[in-house]
């Protein structure tokens, strides 16, 4: 696996959930954020050789997407091979798509836009793109200097509102929503569920309207990830997910996007990013306003053989 490693190292380097931050070195990143999963990941993975080149694919089942959904659920993380044949990598792709489709089940990828030769081949073997997520991000955080706006912790008390919040605000586009294999109404209260968790410790923070007499019909999630604080030598922090009332709660999503920078520098990061789809045009316009930059692209990619007789 090491020389599959090796001729892959230059894009597993855009695997990293970090690899807009320049601070942190190529190593870094890969020894603290890729090669350490690959390894961890090994015990569930396939191999096979295709026209004498051996290739492995590194998955995992998720246990709580499998439970929640009801139906088998795995991820592909990495594919590792020591070519740069097509033809010969969809056939590779083909049987590791046999190989989990031993059973009904469903298979998706997040996958880097610079890993371009496989994305091709997923999608010559059957895999369909669901989603293209863009993430932006900002530094210079100690020179943010936006207008203050009245804003709370959101608490359990608030849950039953903010999970009608996120059910009614619905993205078409975000992968949920976008891929067949889940209805409506599973994606509405998969979302619901999230803001639900998030309040129970899932983010670090959620944050919501506080204006008084306004009702507090928007959220945003937040995760500071400390624990790779250190490994990556920079503070980072992300938003998660956020929803807003279009109908009481107007011109929030702004307020709660610059509320959110200021939470997170106040304790401690050095760099805020966060993530979605390439589609929402207007969400592109506030972060870009508040001074966020564009930092990488990825697509969710999928397969399944639930319907199949």
């Amino acid at each position: 696996m090491k020389d599959l490693v090796e001729f892959r190292k230059s894009i597993l380097y855009f695997y990293s959930p970090y690899n807009f931050i320049r601070e942190a070195s190529v190593d870094t990143q890969l020894n603290n954020f890729v090669f350490p999963q690959i390894e961890f990941g090994s015990g569930n993975s396939y191999k096979v050789h295709v026209d004498g080149f051996e290739h492995q694919f590194v998955f995992q089942k998720l246990p709580w997407d499998t439970s929640y959904f009801g139906m088998t659920t795995y991820k592909l993380s990495y594919v590792l091979f020591a070519h740069r044949d097509e033809s010969v990598l969809t056939k590779a792709c083909s049987s590791f798509i046999e190989f989990v489709f031993r059973e009904k089940a469903y298979l998706f990828i997040e996958i880097p836009s610079e890993d371009i030769l496989l994305i091709q081949a997923l999608c010559k073997a059957g895999f369909a793109l669901i989603e293209t997520r863009l993430t932006y991000y900002r530094g210079n955080l100690d020179q943010y200097n936006e207008p203050r706006y009245a804003v709370r912790k959101a608490t359990e008390a608030d849950s039953q509102n903010l999970m009608r919040v996120a059910r009614e605000m619905r993205n078409e586009y975000d992968r949920f929503h976008a891929d067949s294999v889940f209805s409506t109404r599973a994606a509405d209260e998969f979302l619901a569920t999230y803001v639900e968790q998030s309040l129970k410790g899932f983010s670090d923070v959620v944050l919501t309207s506080g204006e008084s007499g306004l009702p507090s019909d928007s959220f945003l999630t937040a995760k500071y990830f400390k624990s790779d604080w250190n490994k990556l030598g920079v503070p980072v922090s992300k938003m998660v997910l956020s929803a807003v009332s279009a109908n009481t709660n107007k011109g929030w999503y702004k307020k709660l996007i610059s509320e959110m920078t200021y939470h997170l520098r106040d304790v401690g990061a050095k760099y805020i990013f966060m993530n979605t789809q390439s589609t929402n045009r207007a969400v592109f316009y506030t972060w870009e306003k508040l001074g966020y930059s564009l930092g990488c692209a990825t697509h969710v990619l999928s397969v399944n053989n639930l319907k199949e007789s």
